[in-house]
């Protein structure tokens, strides 16, 4: 059986996403193999483009997030069958037609969803979601802080804030600011408004929690957003790059400029930090990895989340895709239909 991918041979900009054709091989006793019919594209696959997505060597295919349909499995998969609608969350490879995944990877995706919107949900709802239930301790009536409010992952921590009765102020650009107004969230300016000093304005004692992906001295600043045993959760470190692209200078900066957490200076001011990696999570956790997932599908089979696709693009048009993140002039999610 044929297949078609996109390949990255060498780092560089979206120009070296290329589609090459080559032979679907069988899944392995404890794989899935998927027809793939949506895969995500997220800044992971950027990151994985430069060659500096820890773990990841060139050449290698990208694709964090899918879904599709079974295709077949291997011997001793016993909770899938042909035919199955299903997602999983593969960090690299999802940029293809036919992908063989782990089944402990693989979960239960209901037949009547958009698999646009379904994809939308395993990689940007599912760190949304465990950084609000598993890393935080906020409660209906809290006040968190959302970075990046219209992007995929933002708008998912609104909609979700909505749904655990959290008032969410939102950081985004000028022409932005209305679709986080639409989603429930207290518009923040982040270009010509100090979201510190727009906190403490309005929450006095700052907010339960902050989720923040830029890093260096933007999560200093967050960390200052907070209240007494309020949280900063950590999930990028998108300082680090321009025009979309890994900046050494940047990242050294960066790097620098990053809040050093002392225990006796936690002590004192009775609030926390904590890294979030959606993978590592996965691995450790995979009962909870699944389980928050069968959770979001539910959720967004009921309407209580609407997932943004901000654009959609065929697989052999990968690069374009690429190009628009590149670009950050995207909100939501962007999809390949493959």
């Amino acid at each position: 059986m044929k297949n078609e991918r996109i390949l990255i041979s060498h780092k560089g900009g979206p120009s070296v996403l290329k589609l090459i054709a080559d032979e679907v091989n069988p899944p392995h006793s404890s794989e899935v193999l998927i027809r793939v019919k949506a895969a995500g594209v997220s800044f992971a696959d950027v990151m994985v483009r430069e060659g500096v997505y820890p773990g990841v060597k060139l050449p290698v295919t990208p694709g964090y997030d899918v879904v599709g349909e079974v295709e077949s499995v291997g011997d001793d998969v016993r909770d899938f069958r042909r035919g199955d609608r299903v997602a999983a969350m593969t960090v690299v490879g999802g940029y293809t037609r036919y992908l063989s995944v782990p089944a402990a990877h693989v979960v239960h995706v209901p037949k009547d969803l958009d698999s646009g919107e379904a994809v939308s949900v395993v990689l940007n709802y599912l760190t949304a979601y465990q950084m609000i239930k598993r890393c935080t301790h906020v409660a209906a009536g809290d006040s968190i802080l959302v970075h990046g409010a219209a992007g995929g992952v933002g708008t998912a921590l609104l909609q979700l804030a909505k749904i655990e009765g959290l008032k969410a102020f939102g950081t985004a650009s000028t022409a932005k600011l209305k679709l986080v107004e639409e989603l429930g969230g207290v518009p923040i300016d982040y270009a010509n408004e100090d979201f510190v000093a727009r906190i403490r304005r309005d929450t006095p004692d700052g907010v339960a929690a902050a989720f923040d992906f830029v890093a260096g001295s933007h999560a200093k600043r967050s960390y200052l957003a907070l209240r007494s045993t309020g949280t900063l959760v950590c999930y990028g470190a998108f300082g680090a790059t321009k025009d979309g692209r890994i900046h050494l200078l940047r990242a050294l900066h960066t790097y620098l400029r990053d809040p050093s957490f002392k225990p006796m200076a936690l002590l004192g001011t009775n609030k926390g930090c904590v890294g979030y990696n959606v993978r590592q999570w996965r691995d450790a956790r995979p009962a909870m990895y699944a389980a928050d997932l069968a959770t979001l599908f539910k959720l967004l089979k009921e309407g209580r989340i609407a997932p943004i696709i901000g654009a959609r693009f065929p697989l052999e048009k990968a690069f374009e895709a690429h190009d628009l993140l590149n670009k950050r002039g995207i909100t939501g999610k962007i999809v390949l239909d493959c």
